[in-house]
This record gives structure tokens, sequence and C-alpha cells, in this order.
């Protein structure tokens, strides 16, 4: 089953599983499968940027200093981009001082680790992949300590009937293997709701465009009337009051 079919891990208790990815979905369903009494291997396909959770909400410490949170949206929306990335470039290198004594034993068990997209952790990984880091809540523990295991993508051979045969001739044996791949950009699902015609006009959604703009995000798609608001709750509260009054000078007849 893919992870995004996934409810929860009961139904295999003592039983076997697999998961391919180690994203943020792949490292929760592994570790839910893990504590319903599953024995869980993970297959890692590229490098993951993993950072724990406390230290994930230093991008996001100005929130508690008591400032108003008008003034932190303000400041957090304002920063140059080359300063933001020098900030996230700083911010990530603390955070992997602090997380290092758990990221040494990671990768003493083979887990391959990464920095981000130019050093820059998960923030600007989430604003060009929306995906590919994770958020340690205990998961990279089992697999520092062994409780969960580690495959390579790079060592699979092939999927067998009895599970995943590694090219030394090693199976590792599985009566469930979940697919933690990701999820297709927003295009598609406006591919699946109205069509390839609208689908290809308006292209991809999310990420950077030339322009250094994240791709048809709250401002006009080249599909009239058709509008995307997502990301996170901070950016859904900033920019939904922009996307508003767009829409807003459109029906009132201020922009065509």
């Amino acid at each position: 089953m893919h992870s995004g079919a996934y409810t929860n891990g009961m139904d295999w208790k003592g039983k076997r599983a697999i998961v391919l990815g180690t994203g943020n979905s792949g490292h929760d369903v592994a570790q839910d499968l893990h504590s319903s009494g599953a024995a869980v291997t993970m297959v890692q396909r590229s490098p993951t940027h993993i950072v724990s959770v406390q230290e994930a909400q230093r991008v996001y410490s100005i929130y508690a200093e008591g400032i108003p949170t008008e003034d932190c949206d303000l400041l957090a929306t304002a920063m140059p981009f080359p300063e933001l990335t020098r900030a996230y470039r700083m911010m990530t290198a603390t955070s992997k001082e602090v997380d290092r004594p758990l990221l040494e034993r990671l990768a003493a068990r083979g887990f391959r680790l990464d920095d981000g997209i130019d050093g820059c952790g998960f923030q600007m990984l989430y604003l060009q992949r929306g995906g590919g880091y994770y958020f340690n809540v205990g998961c990279s523990d089992l697999i520092a300590d062994g409780s969960i295991g580690l495959v390579q993508y790079d060592d699979v051979d092939r999927f067998v009937a009895e599970g995943l045969r590694l090219k030394d001739g090693r199976v590792v044996p599985a009566e469930l293997l979940v697919m933690a791949t990701g999820y297709k950009n927003q295009q598609e699902v406006v591919r699946a709701a109205l069509g390839d015609a609208i689908a290809d006009r308006i292209g991809p959604v999310w990420g950077f465009d030339a322009g250094g703009e994240l791709r048809n995000m709250w401002r006009p798609t080249p599909q009239p009337g058709l509008w995307f608001t997502a990301g996170s709750l901070a950016q859904c509260r900033i920019y939904s009051k922009y996307l508003a009054l767009q829409i807003k000078a459109r029906e009132v007849g201020l922009i065509r």
C-alpha cells in the first residue's frame, strides 16, 4: 500500500513489514508499525535531512518572544531572500551541532544524511521539494539502536513473493510493503479534478519559479478563477489576506 492509505499498525502485530522511503511519512509509518509490535525494516532511497523536532522549532522561535503575531509575520516575510538563505544555513549548522550525538549514531548504522539544499536544512527542502527530511519524534532513535532495520535501495535486487531480495542474495522477509514515496504535485490534483487541459495550462504548483516565487501560490494562475493556498499554518494565515484582496479586487472591477 501507499503511505496515504496507511491507517494504523495493529493489524500487523507480530508480522514483518518493509517501509520504502525515509521522509516524514516513512518514519512515522515505521514508528507506528514498530510500536504496534511489527518487525520493521526501512529502505532508504536517497540521503535524508534529520533534525530533532525541538531544533526544528528554532526557525519559529521569534513567535515565543512575546512580540505581537502580526509583527512576527512581517519579520518572517520581509527578510530578503539572500539573508533568509544565510539565516537558514546558520540555524541548520546550529541544529546539526545540537543533534550531533544522534546523527553520528545514525551514520554509524549506515543511514545517509544530508544538510538539505545549499545547506539550508528542512526549510528549503520544504519550499522546493516538499520532502526529503524528517522531524525526529523517536523513529531516528529506533533506527540508531537497531530496533528498526535499515537497507539501502542501492543494495536491493528486486521484490519477491517472500519480501525483498538483496543483491548479495539475502532476503528481507515481509508480509507488508508500505510505499512512503511521496505525493504528486498539486497540478496532478487539478488534473484529476478538472482535466488535462487546465492542469497543463497552470503548470506545476509549489517550488520556486524563475522569479524566485512559489509557483502558482497565493496569486493568479493561468486558469482564471483558480487559486491555490497551501503551506504551514503561518503561511496560510499570512498570505490568505493577500489572496483575498486580489480576488476582491477582481470582483469589484479594480483588476481584470
